[in-house]
This record gives C-alpha cells, sequence and structure tokens, in this order.
C-alpha cells in the first residue's frame, strides 16, 4: 500500500492496516523476545479498565525492536500524515492474556487537543506480533469517530458500527488516535503481544527551550515546587522530559 493511499484511509476512516510489513518469522523471533522480557521486566498493566502485561520501551531491548521506530514503511505513511517534525512518544509492547476482557471504547487525545479538521496530533503504530483475530482481542476502533469533538462516545448513543481490523503476524494497524477504541477481550488460548508506537506532532511535546540543558543543581535548590512542576523537574535536574510520566515517578500534587 502506498503511504497516500494509506494516508487517504486514515482521514477517511481514521484508520489503515499494512498487511505483512515484516515476515511473520521476523515477529516470531521478536515475540519469543518479548516472552524473555516480560517474564524479567514485565508489569501487571491496566488502563481505562484494561487488563494485560506490559513490556516497556521495547527498541531497548534490541536491534531488532530499535528497527521498528524508523521502519520506512511505517513512518512514511507517518510522516505523510503529521509531517517530519515527529516525537515518538513511547513505544512499548501490551500482552493480552486469555481471559482478559474487553476494554471500553476511548481516546488517546483529551478533547481540548481534538481536531475535528485537519491534520491529528498523534498517530499510533500497532505492530501486531501476533496475527489480530476477533478471538485473541484485536483492537476495537470506531470509523470516523476521529471527527467527533469528544473524547468518549456519548452515553445515550448507540455504535453501530464499531470494527476490529484483522491481519497476519509483522502486519502494522496504523489509526488516528482521537478515534475512539478499545482493546478487545481475548477468548483465545493464547497471549495476544502487539507493540504501539505513539508518535506526536513534536510541537505537542517538545520544549522551544529544554530547562534542562540550562538549570543546574544550585539553581534547581531554589525553585519552589511549582516551578519545578511546570518545567517537568520535580525530580532534579536529571528529569525525563521525553513523556508525559513515569510510573517510577508517580506522586501526589503538593504545593507547599
Amino acid at each position: 500500500m502506498s503511504p497516500q493511499q494509506a494516508a487517504f484511509e486514515l482521514d477517511l476512516y481514521g484508520y489503515t492496516v499494512l498487511p505483512a510489513v515484516i515476515a511473520e518469522a521476523e515477529a516470531a523471533d521478536l515475540a519469543h523476545q518479548l516472552d524473555a522480557a516480560d517474564a524479567r521486566i514485565g508489569i501487571d498493566y491496566s488502563y481505562d479498565e484494561a487488563f494485560a502485561r506490559l513490556v516497556p520501551c521495547v527498541p531497548a531491548l534490541s536491534a531488532g525492536f530499535m528497527a521498528l521506530v524508523d521502519h520506512p514503511q511505517v513512518l512514511s505513511v507517518i510522516e505523510q500524515v503529521l509531517g517530519a517534525d515527529l516525537v515518538l512518544g513511547s513505544m512499548n509492547c501490551r500482552i493480552v492474556r486469555p481471559g482478559d476482557p474487553e476494554q471500553p471504547l476511548h481516546s488517546d487525545i483529551p478533547a481540548v487537543h481534538r481536531r475535528t479538521l485537519g491534520a491529528p496530533v498523534m498517530l499510533q503504530a500497532v505492530w501486531m506480533i501476533d496475527g489480530f483475530t476477533a478471538d485473541n482481542g484485536a483492537t476495537k476502533i470506531v470509523p470516523g469517530s476521529h471527527r467527533h469533538a469528544e473524547s468518549y462516545p456519548p452515553e445515550a448513543m448507540a455504535l453501530p458500527l464499531t470494527v476490529q481490523p484483522e491481519g497476519p503476524a509483522g502486519s502494522v494497524m496504523i489509526f488516528n488516535g482521537q478515534c475512539w477504541h478499545g482493546g478487545g477481550a481475548n477468548r483465545s488460548q493464547g497471549r495476544r503481544r502487539a507493540i504501539f508506537g505513539h508518535y506526536r506532532i513534536g510541537a505537542w511535546m517538545r520544549f522551544q527551550t529544554d530547562p534542562g540543558l540550562y538549570i543546574g543543581e544550585e539553581h534547581w535548590a531554589q525553585m519552589s515546587p511549582r516551578q519545578r512542576e511546570l518545567m517537568r523537574m520535580e525530580h532534579g535536574i536529571a528529569q525525563k522530559n521525553a513523556a508525559d510520566y513515569y510510573p517510577d515517578q508517580m506522586r501526589a500534587k503538593r504545593y507547599d
């Protein structure tokens, strides 16, 4: 599929599927690596009532995963839609286990950032390390919902058209983060492994000037708690500035 065709489908439906981007044998090798990483560093994960295992930051695991970050067939589609000024907000593996329930429909973009016209602010690239089927928990999506102003479906409205795009192992589904979507229930006997690459336009993520490059320990010690929060330096001058939050940095908000 050409980047132009994929971009057309993303604009029209909010999602597209690129079949067999990598060979099934390569996907199987990545699956074995993920199982080993899950046993070593995997964590139980819950978000919007989804339950799964999470392996964080898979590009750090091996060169095979790092190659997914800028895979030309996928990145060309993302750049066709978002442009080249991008941030990879995260690239984690989500493992849906047999018996894990379906996730309620939601959007990844809060209402204040949603764009009902024009280019989106974020695309998700979902690498199907295992083939996606309705039985093993393929992601559900509501076509066209990227054009709605709200982040969640209206409670009083029915959604007669909800799809679960399928594909063989090694395929990639790309969808507009504004689309209402949710993980499907895994009714199969095997685990469903998928890698989610979260690509954002640069203006949403980056500082114009990163304060961490300029503020030293002495100046940081003189900053108020609120100043540190506004500049993403609550945890010192080595504060990680490339993501919304880190699980090891969750804390109660205090302004004392």
